[in-house]
């Protein structure tokens, strides 16, 4: 079972005094990929660690389900840009990780890590050190210790932003593949209009800082979906044109 997002009138100031999003309005429904785009400073990163019960908001609220999210949820699992692996854990021991917190037995970790090394392509792998594997690698590791503990939210901050253009479509079809055997609430931070269109069932632009939800546009391209199909696809020069220009009206503004 999935849960929805609900995001009521968010509000987040820095203690140096800048106001990222204000009177925000956001919803995620159950099962869902949601993209969002907007501009540098808007306060994207910032909205999705208030999801995830990482940083309190000022004013509103964020409930998952209907419930209020006050502090990190066992039930929502987060992918961040910059791989956040432990240096001194193998492959395995990083996918594995959440798990063990939680007290799973032995074997049972065992079985769930073997089983995300396979989804993500890492057989062979186990053992490594994250400084042994490539960039895309080590996201694939990032994106498996997420998906390991069977989140019914999963939130994603840029997390193919700083990859290769080969292999950032790579993990986009991946992710697709994974997200369409098991569809779950996911909220997709990203720069990319493309990424955007190519992941998600409604694409929001937010306006800039303080940010408030400009538009949401609806991604009309059937699943299941792959990057290049999608991008041939009748529709997704239309929707890129105006995600892009409701982009830069944004950032004109």
């Amino acid at each position: 079972m999935t849960s929805p997002i609900t995001v009521e009138g968010a509000a987040k100031r820095f203690p140096n005094g800048v106001e990222v999003f204000d009177g925000l309005d956001l919803v995620v429904r159950a099962g869902e990929c949601l993209c969002v785009v907007g501009p540098s400073g808007c306060g994207k990163t910032t909205l999705l660690r208030a999801i995830d019960g990482l940083v309190p908001l000022d004013r509103g609220r964020v409930t998952i389900g209907g419930t209020e999210v006050r502090e990190p949820r066992r039930d929502v699992a987060m992918v961040f840009q910059h791989f956040g692996l432990f240096p001194w854990k193998t492959v395995e021991q990083n996918i594995g990780f959440g798990l063990e917190m939680a007290g799973l037995d032995r074997a049972e970790v065992l079985e769930r890590v073997a089983s995300q090394v396979e989804m993500v392509g890492l057989e062979g792998f186990e053992r490594a050190l994250p400084h042994q594997l490539s960039g895309g690698m080590q996201q694939r590791v990032g994106l498996a210790r997420a998906l390991v503990v069977e989140p019914d939210v999963l939130l994603m901050d840029e997390p193919f932003g700083s990859l290769d253009a080969l292999t950032r479509e790579l993990l986009q079809d991946q992710l697709l593949h994974i997200w369409e055997m098991r569809p779950r609430t996911m909220l997709f931070i990203t720069h990319s209009i493309e990424e955007a269109i190519a992941l998600g069932d409604r694409v929001v632009v937010l306006g800039p800082r303080p940010a408030r939800v400009r538009t949401v546009v609806a991604v009309d391209i059937p699943r299941p979906r792959t990057v290049a199909g999608v991008i041939a696809h009748p529709s997704f020069l239309e929707l890129r044109d105006r995600c892009w220009a409701l982009l830069r009206d944004a950032e004109a503004a």
